[in-house]
């Protein structure tokens, strides 16, 4: 070697196509990691969590479950085939043991549950059982409407999911925009 030449530095043009081939590789990764997310999404945002009694006088009781998404009609029947309401009592499935309650509406058709969770205070699940009791014994034309809504954890849940699903499609695009970016900065140079 001679002094004061400096020898050619390595062309780096070889790197050039691994970029955008990493960008492209990301993004697809980015698509399909948010998949999961987005179904189950609305998956979890698709509970029946809402549970909907109503009763004309003497008439009929339709029963809903609704979720955040869609709204089902479970169940019809007459009044007067409404037999009563009682408090389901079983053990958590947690380490302590501690009971749960939830009302059900016992009719001549079957049992429908008035909760879709389950409640730790037995004096909430009393509650709801001694009003609909009472509203349902009430002689006047009073029509009964029930109303349990535990859709908040489901909309927590559920959109948190959605959300970061989102966020990784969105990712995913700004991934695809460098990846085209970086196609075009590798055929420029190729071109002339």
């Amino acid at each position: 070697m001679r002094r004061g030449v400096s020898e050619p530095q390595p062309s780096y043009s070889d790197d050039e196509p691994r970029k955008s081939r990493t960008t492209a590789i990301a993004a697809a990764a980015c698509v399909l990691l948010a998949l999961p997310f987005l179904v189950l999404g609305p998956y979890l945002l698709n509970a029946k969590a809402r549970v909907e009694l109503r009763c004309q006088p003497g008439g009929v009781c339709l029963l809903f479950h609704s979720s955040w998404l869609t709204r089902d009609e479970v169940a019809s029947f007459a009044m007067k085939d409404v037999r009563g309401v009682k408090v389901d009592r079983t053990r958590a499935a947690r380490r302590n043991r501690v009971p749960i309650f939830r009302p059900t509406l016992v009719t001549a058709h079957g049992e429908y549950p008035l909760f879709f969770q389950w409640a730790t205070d037995e004096a909430e699940a009393t509650r709801a059982q001694a009003e609909l009791e009472q509203a349902l014994a009430s002689p006047g034309g009073q029509p009964v409407v029930f109303v349990r809504d535990d859709r908040g954890a489901s909309l927590r849940v559920g959109g948190a999911f959605s959300g970061v699903g989102g966020l990784l499609l969105v990712f995913a695009a700004w991934l695809g925009w460098r990846t085209r970016r970086h196609l075009r900065a590798e055929r420029s140079p190729a071109s002339a």
